[in-house]
């Protein structure tokens, strides 16, 4: 009678824990996501999914040629870095997808921190997927179980630490306008201008004092009782359209809902546009990115004054260019093109809504250092909250010139943030109260 002697399991790799088992798990876990592991301490990015879809293509490309194991892992690449934007910037999916065809309008290349990153991720899934095809025969017996507890690990891990910073709310509707109290009927019966200003990326601060420093920039000076000054925090919904269907529109949306039919009737600028109203929006970027140009007319803008517009029309005024993605005209200079608008035809009352741009992140640091963040006593003491809070008072110092203009005639003002500053890093982003943004309102004292 034969017998056969059976090697041990860890011989011929079995073994849960064996070398090539453990060579797996480097491979098709540590590798693609080791730049993360390093900054995880310090800087958010929002991977829930990610470490798991670059174990399924190391999986997928024990069995496939190396150049389909290569494509799986650039596709994970790709999509790793697509779902890190959309949640940075508070885009929904179907949002995001239909953001990738304009891509062209933008330029992450400006960014030293977009590309250090593009570039290291593509470099490490690319060696991850080499070291994969080149052992291939031998990691194909191994276990997979270290792999696949090293990725659930990774993704519990983001789950517990990250995706807090981007819990949404289940909130009822709100809006800075709304409770501000200036409803369409509201704003008729006074027959004043509304001048509203979105603030790219102005969240709501979690220190009452750096929320007042910013306020002084906006109230310094001004003509006494002339206006009153409120303020509060407001929920937000979405990315920077969301805010547009939020304070102009008193629904939680995006651009999406507007371009597919969405009702329109009750956004202000209609109701303002049939009582007479001249009704503007004005930004320093280009009109048909997320299609400005389509539904800011559906919604009732009769003009719109973009960089496409202003460069042409006033080209003396519009010589500069400001940021860096997002690279366009300069947030001083088309509020100097608000203020200007608001004081032509002073018999015919003006709804103006202004979007500002150049605090978009990555942002340029301003060389106009308000906050004092480049001395040895900055009144912020985070240097990228105290930077961003320059950018902002750009803002509200060309608002506050607004404001103070003795031959403006009687004028709200209401500033507010769009969404929750997407910042990468953990101790900044903590400097803001999640969920929320900051507004302010001058009210005109008749």
């Amino acid at each position: 009678m034969l017998t056969t002697t059976r090697a041990p399991a860890a011989d011929k790799g079995y073994a849960l824990f064996s070398r090539n088992a453990l060579l797996f798990a480097l491979f098709a876990v540590v590798i693609p996501n080791v730049l993360f592991l390093l900054v995880a301490p310090f800087y958010i990015a929002s991977r829930l999914i990610s470490p798991l879809l670059f174990l399924a293509a190391g999986i997928a490309g024990l069995f496939l040629p190396a150049r389909l194991t290569f494509i799986l892992f650039l596709l994970a690449a790709l999509i790793d870095l697509t779902l890190m934007v959309m949640m940075a910037f508070h885009l929904p999916f179907d949002v995001a997808l239909d953001s990738l065809k304009y891509s062209a309008s933008i330029n992450p290349a400006k960014s030293a921190l977009y590309v250090c990153i593009v570039l290291v991720v593509t470099a490490t899934s690319a060696l991850s997927a080499w070291l994969i095809s080149r052992n291939r025969a031998a990691l194909r017996q191994a276990s997979l179980v270290p792999a696949l507890l090293l990725a659930a690990a990774l993704s519990g891990a983001d789950l517990a630490w990250t995706q807090p910073y981007f819990h949404k709310p289940d909130v009822p509707f709100q809006s800075a306008r709304t409770m501000s109290g200036l409803s369409a009927d509201a704003i008729i019966g006074e027959h004043a201008n509304l001048l509203i200003v979105v603030v790219e990326g102005m969240g709501a601060y979690a220190d009452p004092e750096a929320r007042q420093l910013l306020k002084s920039v906006l109230t310094k000076n001004l003509p006494e009782g002339r206006f009153s000054v409120e303020d509060g925090q407001t929920y937000y919904s979405g990315s920077t359209t969301g805010a547009a269907s939020r304070e102009l529109c008193d629904r939680w949306g995006d651009y999406i809902d507007y371009l597919t039919g969405a009702p329109t009737d009750n956004c202000l600028p209609n109701q303002l546009g049939a009582a007479g109203y001249d009704t503007i929006a004005f930004h320093g970027f280009m009109m048909d990115m997320f299609q400005r140009d389509k539904w800011y007319p559906r919604i009732g803008f009769q003009k719109m004054e973009f960089m496409d517009q202003l460069e042409v029309e006033q080209p003396e005024h519009f010589v500069q260019r400001c940021g860096s993605v997002f690279n366009g005209l300069c947030d001083a200079d088309v509020g100097k093109a608000v203020h200007a608008r608001l004081k032509t035809e002073p018999d015919t009352p003006k709804f103006i809504y202004w979007l500002t741009l150049n605090s978009h992140i990555p942002y340029v640091d301003s060389p106009e250092d308000t906050m004092g963040c480049r001395s040895d006593t900055p009144k912020i003491r985070n240097k990228t909250v105290c930077e961003l809070t320059n950018l902002w008072a750009i803002v509200f110092e060309e608002v506050n010139e607004i404001a103070s203009d003795p031959d403006l005639a009687n004028t709200d003002i209401l500033i507010v943030g769009d969404h929750h500053t997407p910042l990468w890093e953990r101790a900044a982003k903590d400097d803001f109260v999640l969920g929320k943004v900051d507004w302010i309102l001058l009210r005109h004292n008749d």
